[in-house]
């Protein structure tokens, strides 16, 4: 059981570092260091291509961030 958990914690330190690295590659120049946190833009349309594409990635690591964290909870409790 031990390794599984270790196994799910590297994932979450990979996933991390991802997330990491995703965020501050997301093209925020103009919009401020607020956009640059919270992902906010005061556009009213779309980003188009890469952009999407960065924000969709991101969206799906920070799904699996929570998912991996939440397994880990529960096989800390279980085990």
């Amino acid at each position: 059981m031990q390794v599984i958990i270790n196994i799910l914690y590297a994932l979450i330190l990979l996933t991390v570092s991802v997330i990491i690295i995703i965020t501050l590659m997301q093209n925020t120049k103009s919009e401020g260091l607020g956009a640059a946190i919270t992902g906010a833009s005061d556009s009213y349309r779309g980003a188009v291509g890469v952009e999407e594409q960065k924000r969709r990635l991101l969206q799906m690591l920070c799904f699996a961030f929570v998912i991996l964290s939440g397994l880990v909870i529960v096989l800390r409790n279980w085990a």
